[in-house]
Parts: C-alpha cells; structure tokens; sequence
C-alpha cells in the first residue's frame, strides 16, 4: 500500500504547474496517463484591459495533452474558470483563465509544444511525424508544419563574413 501512495505521489509532481493546481485524480493504464486537474485562482487578469477580477462567472472543462511518460502518453482534464471583468469601459464582460504553462484554446501544454517544435525544426516534417508517434505523441506532419511556419523567423545581425 505504501508503493501506491509513493507511486501517486510522484506521479502529482508531474502535474504540479503552478501554485494554483490540485492534481485531482490520476489514472494509469496500459496505453496511457490521466489526470484530473483543479486550477484554484483567487482572482484573474483581464486580457483585454488587464483589470483584476475577483468575481467567479462559471467553471469549464479543457482536455489537452501534456509530455509522455515512461512511454505512454499523458492525457489532462484542466478544470479552469470563467471570470466577469468589472471595468465599465472594458468591452470583454466574460473571459477565460489564462495560464503561464497552457496557451489559449491550445490542446497542448506549453512544454510539449516546446518539444514538438524542437523536433519538425530538427527534421523535415514526415520523420518529424514518425518520431513523434514513437514517442506517443499524436500529432500529424502538417500539424508540425503548421507549427514551423508559425514561428517568427530568427533575424540574423551582421554576419562578419560578409562584405556590405
């Protein structure tokens, strides 16, 4: 009994984003990793006006997929909320929570967008595809392009070869 309680203990830590979440419930099985995940903010910025605001409007459900573990893919419930903005002049009456390690409406956490833009620029899009699967990663060769063509291209300075 007391390898289970380690077991889910350590398996917490993984989901431990911030101060803000309670891991809820886990779930392992053969093929794959679940977790249930409470975000407990006392209050929420704005995005429009940037106003804080301490007022509750509803709870929501987002299920997004977070780095595999030991070979199997992990899969998050992300239980967020809905806040009222109560600056008079701000045209946004109802937003969204926003989080430092989930972008908005992204189905992916942060780290494991991180690392599948590491691997589509590392290598050309179907191997990128390929690798991904074998790291249970379900993502599609023009998802990943998609992601590439994305990001901001790196301006290079004043390369010291090259006459002007």
């Amino acid at each position: 009994m007391a390898v289970i309680s380690m077991v889910n203990s350590s398996i917490e830590e993984l989901f431990k984003f911030d101060q803000n979440v309670e891991v809820v419930h886990t779930l392992i099985e053969p093929d794959a990793l679940y977790a249930v995940l409470n975000v407990n903010s006392k209050y929420a910025q704005c995005p429009e006006c940037k106003h804080l605001s301490l007022r509750h409007h509803s709870q929501y459900a987002r299920k997004v997929d977070d780095l595999p573990v030991s070979g199997h893919p992990v899969h998050i419930t992300v239980c967020l909320h809905k806040w009222f903005c109560d600056n008079k002049d701000c045209t946004t009456k109802v937003f969204t929570e926003r989080l430092n390690w989930l972008s908005p409406s992204s189905r992916k956490t942060d780290r494991l967008e991180k690392l599948i833009r590491h691997v589509g620029f590392s290598n050309n899009c179907m191997a990128a595809e390929k690798i991904c699967r074998k790291m249970r990663i379900s993502i599609s060769h023009d998802a990943i392009l998609y992601r590439i063509k994305k990001e901001e291209p790196i301006q290079p300075k004043e390369c010291p070869f090259r006459r002007h």
